[in-house]
């Protein structure tokens, strides 16, 4: 009876073209879906390479061997790195991701930034320290010469030179100042445990003084390492009542216990 039920069903030309159509079907979305699975690699993830500190060359090797893509969005300066290589990427390492993925990298650019030199002439010390970090330059000694006006900029220079407004110089230059000041004047030395040399460069110049020589420990080994090693020790202590222009020297590391007290 049943095989009657059966027969009947191929007999009938709606039944047997319903079941063409469906079995057509079956057929063609098993067909997309192994497509798609090959297409994204379905299934297949890896975790993300370390392009960081890498040369352009080496990372597109390291992502063929990792089956990925790599793709510069853009190019920065860094004092810490090596000109050329990788400084960031997106995603970070070890973040879960499909093979075929591209990630997005960041790279110290070649060559040095370039910027104009300000004029400073006739502005006090807290306007040029402002406009010389505006400008990508940096502060360098601040001498004094007796004058009735304190603590304004008689002069702007770069290596014992004068350098005039307009100027073009390579970005992070430092800019020696000679600043004007009345007789007898003093400043407080400030406290710089647990700043960076840039940053105690820019505290000591609040106040009218210098940052002298750096010592840096054993647990600075690299030039990241020398951006963001800070202050351990200083070679006069803070609240110590000096003159103008006094020079401060500086121990740094990276080791937190040295300067966390």
């Amino acid at each position: 009876m049943a095989a009657n039920f059966i027969a009947k069903i191929f007999k009938s030309k709606i039944l047997k073209h319903f079941l063409i159509v469906f079995l057509s079907g079956v057929v063609i979305i098993f067909l997309v879906s192994f497509y798609l699975r090959s297409y994204t690699h379905h299934g297949q993830k890896i975790f993300t390479p370390s392009f960081k500190g890498l040369t352009v060359e080496q990372a597109e090797k390291l992502a063929t061997e990792k089956k990925v893509k790599i793709k510069i969005i853009d190019s920065v300066y860094e004092d810490y790195a090596e000109p050329g290589t990788i400084i960031d990427q997106t995603p970070q390492s070890n973040f879960l991701i499909k093979e075929g993925r591209t990630i997005f990298v960041t790279i110290k650019a070649n060559g040095q930034k370039m910027v104009f030199m300000p004029d400073l002439r006739s502005a006090s010390l807290k306007q040029a320290r402002s406009e010389i970090e505006s400008y990508s330059l940096e502060i360098g000694d601040i001498k004094y010469q007796p004058s009735q006006f304190n603590d304004m900029v008689i002069e702007q220079l770069v290596n014992g030179k004068v350098i005039e407004p307009g100027a073009s110089l390579p970005a992070g230059t430092k800019i020696d100042l000679l600043v004007g000041k009345k007789d007898g004047s003093e400043a407080v030395v400030p406290k710089l445990i647990g700043l960076t040399s840039k940053n105690a460069d820019f505290k000591a110049a609040e106040y009218s003084l210098n940052i002298g020589k750096l010592y840096f420990d054993n647990s600075v080994v690299s030039m990241k390492d020398t951006a963001e090693a800070v202050v351990w020790k200083q070679s006069i202590n803070y609240n110590t009542v000096v003159q103008y222009g006094t020079y401060i020297d500086i121990w740094l590391t990276i080791e937190p216990d040295k300067y966390i007290q």
